[in-house]
């Protein structure tokens, strides 16, 4: 079997006379019976529990149309609510039936990481292992590996080929982590969420999903939270996708609805209260000269105040947490934490889309780093799309200019655009592929609750 066919062969499911059907290989010779025979007989008890799981992986017919973690038409189409709520609404059909039939039980880490990791070229019943579990979630993945090798440690064990490389990746990518097609640590504690614990969060944020008020909007930038992903939407295509920073648990940024205004090109950084008293102050009282080190102004009456304060003038050991009667500001610079560009969408929270001098960052995986701001990738092309989508692609020209001379300007919207800052830890995206990530802020319990409090009601 060339590589083509057997890349064909792991599709999980495939349409035959308007049915799916599982894929099961034309060369299986095992029954299931025997197999749990021979699990019992060469694996020992440690591994009956993996014996359980055999059934799912040849048996289970499927409960979706198209497999919810595949990839659709390759397509920007931002698909309607209803599509991504009937596309979580299969998945949590499948992990239902999977759930019904046992479930899978966690794999050992011991075990499967003896050697650090799981890589390709590996041959080891570690490797089998992974297979049976991935297999779980792309259910004909088993059929790469003879029967036999899953099952016996005594007989030929399975590779860790380019097909399982690539099988590992798409897990990888659906639950934001390092797409690197290796098994290590992060990916082994992903593989170890149960299928009831992704049925619950399928379940919480179909609800989140409902409660989504944007979709009859012609144009609206998309934050979602826990993906780190911002998107620009208009006409139901998504123009345009950018990862972003959000904040640090400590420093949660709030879920909420606002329009984007205007964006500012050199902008001043307004020192929120919190941080001037909680992180600043401490600095001024063992560094005199930390405000002129850090272009730092204090601004006597307001943040727009041409009046200045000179710092030798207060007792900053004295200064306690949200206590101060002036205004810390940050003047334009190359270090100024909002980079070149910020976008204002004025709301109680002091929460803006901006750019950072800190780019390492969007090399992460996991970007919970900021004080509750939204930090963006590349923000001077998101103010030009919105240039070109509101007609005024001129406006770019004077931008540039301003950037470019270090000016602080502000450019105001021809039309406001609306921002949803939301907090799904599962959907469907754009093309149809069901999506986990963590729940950075531990959030979903709390949504739970209320959910039930009201379902009670």
């Amino acid at each position: 079997m060339d590589i083509k066919q057997r890349k064909l062969a792991t599709k999980p499911f495939s349409k035959q006379s308007g049915k799916n059907v599982t894929s099961t290989p034309k060369h299986k010779s095992v029954s299931t019976r025997r197999a749990r025979v021979l699990v019992k007989r060469s694996l020992g008890k440690s591994f009956i529990a993996l014996a359980a799981l055999w059934p799912p992986l040849v048996g289970v017919a499927a409960p979706v149309t198209t497999p919810w973690h595949q990839n659709t038409e390759p397509t920007e189409q931002f698909s309607s609510l209803d599509s991504r709520v009937a596309r979580m609404q299969e998945a949590q059909a499948y992990y239902e039936t999977i759930i019904e039939q046992g479930g899978w039980k966690p794999l050992d880490a011991g075990e499967l990481l003896a050697e650090g990791a799981l890589r390709k070229g590996d041959t080891s019943q570690a490797v089998s292992i992974l297979i049976i579990r991935l297999a779980m979630e792309y259910p004909a993945l088993h059929t790469l590996c003879d029967d036999r090798s899953v099952l016996s440690p005594s007989l030929r064990h399975c590779t860790f080929d380019e097909l399982i490389e690539d099988a590992v990746k798409d897990f990888q990518q659906r639950h934001g982590l390092d797409v690197d097609g290796v098994v290590g640590k992060n990916t082994l504690a992903a593989l170890n969420i149960t299928a009831e614990q992704k049925k619950q969060q399928l379940a919480l944020n179909i609800a989140r999903l409902t409660a989504f008020e944007a979709n009859d909007e012609d144009a609206y930038v998309l934050v979602n939270i826990p993906e780190f992903r911002l998107r620009y939407i208009n006409d139901g295509q998504v123009k345009a996708k950018k990862d972003v920073v959000v904040g640090k648990p400590s420093w949660a940024t709030p879920s909420f609805s606002d329009e984007i205004e205007k964006f500012v090109v050199n902008p001043e950084w307004r020192i929120p209260l919190s941080i001037a008293t909680r992180e600043i102050a401490p600095k001024v009282a063992e560094d005199p000269d930390y405000l002129e080190k850090n272009n730092i102004v204090i601004r006597k009456n307001s943040f727009i105040d041409d009046e200045l304060v000179d710092p030798s003038t207060i007792d900053w050991a004295s200064v306690k947490p949200y206590q101060f009667d002036h205004f810390l500001v940050k003047l334009p610079h190359d270090k100024n934490p909002l980079g070149k560009v910020k976008y204002l969408f004025p709301n109680p929270h002091a929460v803006y889309v901006h750019d950072t001098p800190y780019q390492q960052w969007f090399n992460e995986p996991v970007r919970a780093a900021s004080h509750g701001c939204i930090r963006l990738e590349d923000p001077f092309s998101l103010a030009k799309l919105i240039a070109e989508e509101q007609g005024v692609e001129s406006l770019m020209d004077n931008v540039i200019s301003a950037r470019d001379l270090r000016e602080s300007k502000t450019f105001h919207l021809k039309e406001p655009l609306p921002i949803h800052l939301v907090y799904w830890t599962a959907w469907a995206d754009e093309n149809g592929r069901i999506n986990f990530r963590n729940d950075i802020y531990r959030r979903d319990a709390r949504d739970t609750l209320s959910l039930s409090q009201l379902a009670s009601l």
